[in-house]
């Protein structure tokens, strides 16, 4: 199967094209790599939609994501020419993030945007506090044309990412949840993903597949059958 197929795939599950899903959560726990679902999102709107892209990378580098862009048919530097792409290295607040997004939405006045942010729990090593990410979160609830794809890492030991991963999940319309086989190393899978959607408090859809990702060729296959 074709990284192409697979994103098709992937978007299938995860619905991006519906219309209450202004906030996603891409939640790392342990080794796994929230990389390859923010880059699915930035697939999905260069290749299905003609909207921008603000991506902020505290963690990773444009390179990062341009190779990965490359292995799924998208050219970031092409899509920067077009002026539907941008990146920023420099933003270490949450002051930084409120003025791009504020941007990015005086730049574009009409129609949706996406933000991608790689990743908030970076913004805890930079001494921010955990109520100003949440701040953060409601800020763009308030924005209905600012759609934000967020990723956080959480880890058994790390009692402040793992609030973070808490709060994020609860205020998200989706959560993509990544994290190593609990059985250790395999030939057949990388790991579990989890994706919960919140329709509203009575209705939380919840399913786990699956995955497996081939370092040399970004390949990422997704298992059928549930794993829950």
């Amino acid at each position: 199967m074709s990284n192409v197929d697979v994103l098709e795939q992937l978007q299938l599950v995860l619905r991006p094209d519906m219309s209450d899903r202004q906030i996603v959560c891409v939640e790392e726990t342990d080794t796994a790599k929230a990389d390859m679902i923010l880059s699915f999102y930035m697939w999905y709107v260069f290749t299905k939609t003609d909207l921008p892209v603000c991506m902020v990378g505290l963690r990773d580098t444009y390179s990062h994501y341009q190779n990965i862009g490359l292995k799924f048919h998208y050219n970031l530097l092409s899509m920067s020419n077009q002026k539907r792409f941008s990146f920023f290295e420099s933003v270490m607040s949450i002051d930084g993030l409120v003025s791009c997004a504020r941007e990015l939405l005086e730049k574009y006045p009409t129609g949706s945007v996406y933000m991608v942010v790689d990743d908030a729990s970076s913004l805890l090593l930079l001494g921010e506090r955990l109520e100003d990410i949440v701040g953060f979160l409601i800020f763009v609830k308030q924005q209905p044309r600012l759609c934000l794809v967020l990723g956080c890492w959480k880890h058994k030991a790390d009692e402040s990412a793992k609030r973070l991963a808490a709060v994020v999940s609860h205020l998200a319309d989706i959560r993509v949840a990544l994290a190593p086989l609990v059985t250790g190393f395999s030939n057949t899978a990388t790991g579990t993903m989890r994706i919960t959607s919140h329709g509203s408090l009575n209705h939380i859809n919840d399913v786990s597949y699956l995955y497996k990702l081939a370092d040399n060729g970004l390949k990422l296959t997704l298992n059928s059958g549930n794993v829950r």
